[in-house]
């Protein structure tokens, strides 16, 4: 298994190097400006609200319906 190591090792690629092309011969395709659309229509900083928003939520109805169970007491 390790009977081939030092040849391997004789700084060879393992894969051949790739032909270089003019830049003549390589068209590049404009590609148009995709136009930047906001997710769900909002700004940053109205997505960090929202989420945060979200999270307090999800936590104040978490630890109500830990103290409906009684597996904690608020006092």
């Amino acid at each position: 298994m390790f009977d081939n190591l030092r040849e391997l090792s004789d700084d060879s690629a393992l894969f051949p190097e790739p032909e270089e092309v003019e830049d003549e011969e390589v068209e590049e395709e404009a590609l148009p400006p995709s136009p930047e659309v906001p997710f769900l229509g909002m700004t940053a900083i109205q997505r960090f609200i929202l989420s945060a928003l979200l999270l307090g939520s999800v936590v104040v109805v978490g630890a109500l319906c830990l103290m409906v169970t009684r597996k904690i007491a608020p006092f």
